[in-house]
């Protein structure tokens, strides 16, 4: 029993000492390799564009018809009858209201009656002052008589005279019964109704007319930035100045027009001085009253700094690009950005034409990391992008 009771002690430390040789092992073993590491991954870079720029400051203005004219009645009278459409465009020359004439026809017939008599009236002074002065040659007549046929007879000038005027002003009554278009333009609903009595009093309104083609736009101009970048830029002599204009629904500044006016005071209520330009309106876009937005041309960078905008990042350091380096590392390059030009953005500061930035792959770099890079050739902007747009009225917006 003792021999059976120590070889079961023996195998029992015998299997104790080889677990705890392989646990040792297991735990302290380091195999003699290493893991194998990851290629730098690759970004697509490109050169920023440097080409020149111009920049343009934004304001709000309000369009105003260049004639608005009030069609009223001259004469009074019965309205008899409308001859336009409301709301359509009509021309100079359009007969548009008419007002009961048989009264002032009656004037009228009842002046060119006047006249005649008094030029029969004139004849006869004539006859007979012609008369007496071939007698007062022989002593027929006296002078006296001479004086007072000359009188009589320039008494009949003076009535040939009266009723003539007396005419015109009759015929002129006349023809305010048939009101007729001033102007080219566009009209506008009626004020009054066929069958009222008009011009009994005032000259009634019976409808107004603008002109639509061309149209001026107004802005305002705050004193600082009139001192700061317009007072010594053309816009101080107007007449040949371009700026462009846009609906409020528009992205685009499409339309082009030429500022022709600047006002002679500032106004001392609000510092703004007043502007005004004149666009074609060729397709009738603008109505008078309409808020409108206006870009006006203030200088020209003739070598602004463009990168992709899509390439720009953020955090709470600011605005940056990702930059590789000759060796390509990659750092992080603070910028100061500017406005916006189709895919691309104007950088104003922190970035230099020789610098190379990453467009794409910038998820799977980091700064201090070593990077395979691809080349990407930027594509000039074409000219309708060739602008920078401060919207500022006051200062250019970072």
């Amino acid at each position: 029993m003792k021999v059976k009771r120590f070889l079961v002690t023996v195998v029992s430390l015998i299997v104790i000492v080889v677990f705890g040789l392989a646990m040792f092992v297991l735990f302290t073993y380091k195999p003699n390799f290493s893991m194998p590491q990851a290629p730098p991954p690759t970004v697509t870079v490109a050169k920023p564009v440097v080409q020149a720029v111009t920049n343009y400051y934004e304001f709000t203005g309000t369009t105003v018809a260049v004639e608005e004219i009030d069609i009223r009645a001259r004469v009074q009278g019965y309205l008899e009858s409308m001859h336009f459409l409301e709301g359509s465009n009509v021309r100079k020359g359009d007969l548009l209201f008419e007002i009961e004439r048989s009264l002032y026809q009656a004037m009228r017939d009842q002046a060119q009656a006047q006249l005649k008599s008094n030029q029969a009236e004139l004849s006869r002074a004539q006859l007979d002052l012609d008369r007496v002065e071939e007698a007062v040659k022989t002593n027929a007549v006296s002078q006296q008589e001479v004086s007072t046929r000359r009188a009589q007879r320039d008494q009949a000038e003076a009535a040939v005279l009266a009723s003539q005027a007396a005419l015109q002003q009759a015929q002129l009554n006349l023809s305010y019964t048939r009101i007729q278009a001033p102007i080219d333009g566009r009209i506008s609903r009626k004020f009054v109704d066929v069958g009222n009595l008009v011009g009994a009093g005032e000259q009634t309104c019976l409808a107004t007319i603008v002109k639509l083609q061309p149209i001026y736009v107004h802005f305002f101009v705050s004193e600082d930035l009139w001192i700061e970048k317009f007072s010594t830029q053309t816009l101080n002599r107007p007449a040949k100045q371009e700026f462009f204009v846009a609906r409020e629904n528009e992205t685009e500044f499409s339309q082009k027009g030429i500022l022709n006016y600047m006002d002679n005071t500032v106004d001392s209520g609000t510092g703004t001085i007043l502007l005004r330009g004149e666009l074609a309106n060729t397709d009738q876009l603008f109505l008078p009253g309409m808020f409108v937005r206006v870009k006006v041309p203030v200088d020209t960078n003739p070598k602004a700094i463009l990168v992709q905008d899509k390439a720009i990042n953020t955090d709470i350091g600011g605005k940056y690009l990702l930059v590789v380096n000759a060796d390509n590392t990659v750092h992080r390059q603070p910028v100061e950005i500017g406005r916006v030009l189709g895919d691309m953005r104007i950088i104003t500061s922190g970035l230099s034409t020789e610098d190379t930035y990453i467009v794409r792959g910038i998820q799977s770099a980091q700064p201090g990391m070593k990077v395979n890079i691809e080349t990407e050739t930027e594509g000039e902007i074409s000219s309708s992008q060739d602008s920078s747009d401060i919207s500022d009225q006051d200062r250019p917006q970072e």
